[in-house]
């Protein structure tokens, strides 16, 4: 057998007969491949697994390959050569199909590398193998038709069926789901296939916390998992599923489940019993009554006794009018009834009051039961205490109070303020300063440049006395030239007095560019909490009383 002298160079580096080698690995066929030239050699395996002798396939060229591979494959095998050669991977692997002298197609698994390359860094010749994977590739594709039949069936079933499995480092996911997992938690079975996250966030948040204990109770004691709870569906919105699976504890330590899950929503909805155990969840937060159609309380869950502080007994048989605090009128009473009675639901906040007599704020949302013949059955009401929201909501409605312009606080935001620092435990060091600020001459400046031009001035002025401050102070415009400062935990005066004149010569420079017949400036008087007053109204008149002195010395000098 001649080969190239590119061929005998090899040889020579490796230090054996390669062509040898390759005629007498008998177990797999062997090819040996000049990328450059297209010269190919092979051994009798490489052609007897497509039922052929080498002599019958003489002469044998890289034509040889391309001939009896499967065209489909071949530009598979093309990329993944290339990128043998472009460095990206160590050795080029690949399966691929090849028509047998018989006809029909075999399955090889082709591997090889690169031996040499030439002086400009170009392949050079090429060492490889097939592995007859023909066997395999049958049973795989068995596997996969009977898969398929297995899908058929269970995709028409009405529910979804599944096996989930939480692995030994507690990462858990649906190796198999049929397409009916869209119904139920509304995603495909790829979605699920490595993660199972988009099927927990599905479910609904008050029922999460109970599902996930109860599956990590049947991994742990490997016990059937049955749970009815409620998923909130992308396109149905929140419906009831029922689900089922028994457990197999895997060699590796994980566990996999087994099991079948169906919407009963129409189910829950018809059944008064689900419905009523669904509703008093000893574990929900919220307060829960259910009464008869008459508006009876015929149970109550714990919650409710804890909210309210009345105990079971003392209020079955009544009804829920005993919790009524009286703050609404009877219209409002007279629109929930008309509402509930006409869709069937109702939420808003009412005032009720607790066995102590005291009153509380709650978010309510009463729904209606129905029987058989479409007739109210029951009512559920389940309520919230909301009195931290609320008191915070009405101290925020009180903050917002700002001056329009200026967007600084108002007169009632800086009274609010004012109280709050006044009403500080001495622990928290509740002394602090106050410095008001009265612009003079500044009227003036609206009747020579118009009021417009007077508005920049103040937001002017607002932003140089913001430069003057820390952040933790305050600052408000309580009229129209008029601001107060107020300095949290600030108690020298010297300190005081310091940052008075500072805003004085702040207003100073930017009233520089705005002239008028009197210059615009700044008259400021000061006050201590607690040493001048213990409210708003104390200290401000005393820090008004200064600076009106103020005001007045200056008018008096010869120099004001």
């Amino acid at each position: 057998m001649a080969f190239s002298e590119a061929y005998n160079e090899l040889k020579s580096q490796l230090g054996l007969d390669i062509a040898q080698l390759l005629l007498e690995s008998g177990d797999v066929g062997v090819w040996l491949w000049n990328v450059q030239t297209g010269e190919t050699i092979f051994n009798d395996k490489w052609a007897d697994i497509i039922g052929y002798s080498l002599c019958e396939l003489e002469p044998v060229s890289i034509d040889t390959w391309l001939t009896f591979a499967h065209p489909e494959d071949l530009v598979k095998s093309e990329q993944l050569l290339n990128e043998h050669f472009e460095g990206e991977s160590a050795r080029y692997v690949c399966e691929a199909r090849m028509k047998h002298k018989r006809g029909h197609w075999v399955k090889v698994l082709d591997k090889g590398q690169v031996q040499t390359w030439d002086k400009n860094g170009n392949p050079e010749w090429m060492v490889g193998i097939h592995i007859d994977i023909t066997e395999q590739w049958q049973k795989e594709r068995e596997i996969e038709f009977l898969h398929q039949e297995l899908k058929k069936f269970t995709d028409n079933l009405p529910g979804f069926v599944y096996q989930y499995v939480i692995d030994n480092k507690d990462e858990a996911f649906f190796p198999f789901a049929t397409s009916k997992v869209f119904d139920i938690y509304g995603c495909s079975p790829k979605d699920i296939e490595s993660s199972a996250d988009r099927v927990m966030q599905a479910i609904h948040q008050d029922d999460l916390e109970r599902i996930v204990r109860s599956i990590e109770h049947s991994r742990a004691k490997l016990t059937d998992w049955c749970e009815v709870f409620r998923v909130n569906h992308p396109k149905k919105g929140q419906i009831w599923i029922s689900a089922k699976s028994s457990p197999i504890a895997r060699a590796d330590g994980s566990v996999e489940w087994n099991g079948y899950s169906e919407d009963v929503t129409e189910e829950v909805k018809s059944n008064e019993r689900i419905k009523l155990l669904t509703a008093v969840f000893s574990t929900t937060s919220r307060g829960i009554l259910i009464t008869t159609a008459e508006s009876v309380i015929v149970d109550v869950n714990p919650a409710f006794e804890q909210i309210t502080g009345f105990k079971k007994h003392e209020v079955i048989g009544k009804k829920p009018s005993i919790l009524s605090a009286k703050k609404q009128p009877d219209e409002f009473y007279q629109q929930m009834w008309t509402e509930l009675l006409d869709k069937g639901c109702w939420q808003g906040e009412v005032w009720n009051k607790r066995k102590s007599g005291e009153v509380f704020p709650e978010q309510l949302s009463i729904d209606a039961l129905y029987d058989e013949n479409g007739l109210v059955s029951h009512y559920i009401g389940a309520f919230d205490d909301i009195s931290s929201a609320v008191e915070k909501r009405q101290l925020l409605n009180e903050l917002v109070n700002q001056d329009p312009l200026t967007k600084l606080l108002n007169r009632r935001g800086l009274d609010i303020q004012l109280r709050a620092f006044s009403q500080r435990t001495p622990a928290e060091h509740n002394q602090f300063a106050l410095i008001y600020l009265d612009l003079d001459n500044f009227k003036l400046v609206n009747d020579t440049y118009g009021h417009e031009q007077g508005d920049n001035l103040l937001l002017d002025i607002s932003q140089q006395l913001r430069l003057q401050m820390r952040d933790k102070d305050v600052l408000s415009r309580i009229g129209g030239d008029e601001f107060v400062i107020v300095l949290p935990s600030l108690t020298k005066a010297s300190l005081c007095q310091d940052i008075a004149l500072r805003c004085q010569q702040a207003v100073k420079k930017v009233a520089q560019d705005y002239e008028t017949v009197q210059p615009v400036s700044a008259s400021f008087g000061i006050a201590m909490y607690p040493l001048h007053g213990h409210s708003a109204k104390e200290l401000l008149a005393i820090a008004d009383k200064q600076m009106y002195e103020m005001k007045l010395a200056l008018k008096v000098s010869p120099l004001g």
